[in-house]
């Protein structure tokens, strides 16, 4: 299966700076916090990050995420965080296009191939449209827009071309600094931090084309109902699941899955009122078989490039990295509404993949 790209001149996206905003205050919420007798509310937190992302002070920065992490967050703070970076980022408009995408969290330390990067491609090649949203590596060796760069694939591409893309190929890329460049105040302090905070978890809840499909992992079982929850209050998704594997942050062959689904089931043009359900899903289930992670590891750039090209290629091969792309795809293909179950979206990402379509 031959990776296609669109192949666009590439331009960066200069980010409009308010000074008003510039000098607001997080003291407040800093006080409600210190004082802990209750979280921050929704709209609390959506206009503390929306000073964040204006160049708030640094230190007060550095305050409130700790504070945050300790206490522990709430999927109502989560989805005011949501909101505040939709509302400050360079948005990709694809109107009347179903999208999805497929992204995890990262963290989980396993230095595996670009299981979810190479699963998208799969998942357009079954007939899904897809808006992938990603970064450089951060937590691992090699990011989704590393590989990509490694395969010859121009990452840095503003919304229109993007918007170019995904017309002409069904399937793009976004590029985190460049949909979300008010992220450059908060870099140096999450640096400067050195632990875990709420920004390691919005970036798959922050799709600049507002994808409605989507397909989360997350490197820890207990972010499960919170990411869950936050999605249903910002209430952009139509169908999404949040997955937790083995000690990944995405399904994999190395044991069952816990799947958070939540699905809108309200008419065609009212507001979203989500079902919700939780459920496992065991690839044994399908006659995939168990994989140790040694099988899944990858390397840097170039490793994940050729392991890239190796896994998408037609035939009938079977082997640990196929089988997650094919599982991570299924998965895809379900929550886009190709297929009515994942064991059916499996079925289908293996038939096209063997295909080499």
């Amino acid at each position: 299966m031959p990776f296609k790209c669109c192949k666009t001149k590439s331009t960066t996206t200069t980010p409009k700076t308010n000074t008003s905003e510039m000098s607001a205050s997080l003291k407040p919420y800093i006080q409600t916090l210190i004082a802990g007798e209750r979280h921050l509310t929704s709209e609390e937190t959506e206009a503390a990050f929306s000073a964040i992302l204006a160049g708030a002070d640094p230190i007060q920065v550095a305050s409130l995420l700790t504070l945050l992490r300790a206490r522990n967050e709430t999927p109502d703070e989560i989805a005011g965080m949501v909101r505040a970076m939709n509302n400050a980022c360079n948005a990709v408009n694809i109107p009347n296009t179903k999208l999805l995408d497929i992204v995890g969290t990262g963290g989980d330390g396993a230095d595996t191939i670009n299981i979810s990067t190479a699963s998208v491609v799969l998942a357009a090649a079954c007939g899904c449209i897809v808006a992938k949203a990603g970064n450089r590596s951060v937590s691992s060796a090699c990011g989704s827009a590393d590989v990509l760069e490694s395969l010859g694939v121009k990452v840095d591409l503003n919304p229109a071309q993007v918007e170019e893309c995904v017309d002409k190929c069904g399937v793009a890329f976004m590029y985190a600094p460049v949909n979300h460049p008010a992220m450059r105040f908060v870099g140096p302090v999450r640096k400067a931090l050195g632990v875990r905070t709420c920004f390691n978890i919005l970036g798959p809840m922050t799709n600049a084309a507002g994808a409605q499909r989507a397909v989360i992992g997350v490197f820890h079982e207990e972010l499960l109902p919170l990411m869950a929850g936050a999605l249903k209050q910002v209430g952009r998704v139509d169908h999404a699941v949040v997955i937790h594997g083995v000690g990944l942050d995405e399904i994999s062959p190395m044991g069952p899955a816990t799947i958070v689904e939540i699905k809108n089931v309200a008419p065609e043009g009212e507001a979203r009122v989500y079902e919700e359900k939780t459920f496992s899903f065991d690839p044994l289930e399908i006659d995939i078989p168990r994989c140790k992670v040694e099988d899944l590891r990858g390397g840097g750039p170039v490793e994940n490039a050729e392991e890239f090209r190796k896994v998408l290629l037609g035939g009938d091969e079977s082997n640990a990295k196929r089988d997650s792309i094919v599982l991570n795809a299924g998965v895809g293909c379900y929550v886009y509404g190709l297929t009515e179950s994942i064991p059916e979206g499996c079925k289908l990402a293996r038939e096209v993949l063997n295909s080499g379509k």
